[in-house]
């Protein structure tokens, strides 16, 4: 992205990003800064995290910036028909407080990092996922006529973590029946 080799994103991708006052405290730290985002394949992970980081395939996307708040959102707009609707995405938050002789020590407080569904110019409120693990959430909305609507999530790691990172793979868009 912009020619910037530490933003690599998915193809059909779109990425943003927050940069300044986090509104979460004034320390010097409470800055929203920009994630690096790489595609990586399972080459470029150490052999012991390839099968924690990729859920399937050989890819997996990671999102992250250490020593740093972060706030970021990754959507594309799609053409959709009239009908129902379930988003589901598997996050790992590796969200790493500190470390301990190499040993992750997750972050303690639950409002470290949080995820949000973007549908159109709304979507769901903000969702606590459990760090160090991968999460599977879902998202089912309705629309009433073909459109093209924005379909994405949002992230903030709202401290200045040691290691403020997410793993994303295997999102999906289902059609329900009705």
């Amino acid at each position: 992205m912009f020619g910037v080799p530490e933003l690599q994103l998915p193809n059909g991708w779109t990425f943003g990003w927050e940069e300044g006052p986090t509104g979460f405290g004034g320390q010097p730290w409470d800055v929203w800064v920009r994630p690096e985002t790489r595609v990586l394949p399972y080459f470029q992970l150490p052999e012991h995290e390839r099968s924690l980081f990729i859920r399937n395939g050989d890819y997996t996307i990671k999102m992250f910036k250490g020593n740093g708040a972060i706030s970021f959102h990754l959507f594309r707009d799609l053409t959709l028909e009239p009908g129902n609707y379930l988003f589901e995405i598997n996050v790992f938050p590796d969200l790493v407080a500190d470390y301990d002789h190499g040993q992750k020590i997750w972050a303690g407080d639950p409002i470290s990092g949080e995820v949000r569904f973007i549908l159109g110019g709304g979507g769901s409120d903000w969702i606590l996922p459990a760090f160090g693990q991968w999460n599977t959430l879902n998202y089912t909305f309705a629309l009433s006529e073909a459109q093209t609507i924005r379909l994405g999530a949002a992230f903030r790691g709202r401290y200045a973590l040691a290691n403020n990172g997410w793993f994303f793979d295997e999102w999906s868009l289902k059609r329900l029946q009705n």
